[in-house]
């Protein structure tokens, strides 16, 4: 599997984090957390949050998830529930040369593959004002 969004380290661990009215949230789906000052995100949904502060945060990142094929970069776009393929879309047309894809839109190249067949890296980009700090 891949991930992609927004993450944080608070406590040694890493959470999905999200915000709302300047409000920082990390997310989590284990229990335990509730210890650790969680509590449930509304209704009968197994998500808990807590509010922190950009202080508390130890970093905070993007996901950009990609793959490589045929040494071209394609972004990860996402899984196709029916079929359960990967679907990667560049617009290189480069790519196209080298890759069996598909045209995509206007100025783009997609191809669908099962997951075990793609090799998925990750950018890792700072954001929070994380941006200044040494990897």
């Amino acid at each position: 599997m891949f991930r992609r969004g927004r993450f944080a380290r608070w406590n040694g661990n890493e959470y999905e984090i999200s915000s709302r009215n300047r409000q920082i949230y990390l997310t989590t789906t284990d229990k335990t957390e509730l210890e650790n000052g969680f509590s449930r995100l509304g209704g009968k949904t197994s998500s808990f949050v807590r509010p922190v502060t950009i202080s508390e945060l130890e970093d905070a990142y993007e996901i950009v998830p990609y793959a490589l094929l045929e040494g071209h970069r394609f972004a990860i776009e996402g899984i196709d529930s029916r079929t359960g393929l990967l679907k990667l879309v560049t617009n290189n047309p480069f790519a196209a040369k080298k890759v069996a894809v598909l045209p995509h839109g206007s100025d783009a190249f997609m191809i669908e593959l099962p997951m075990d067949n793609v090799q998925v890296a990750e950018d890792r980009i700072p954001i929070l004002g994380f941006e200044d700090r040494l990897a």
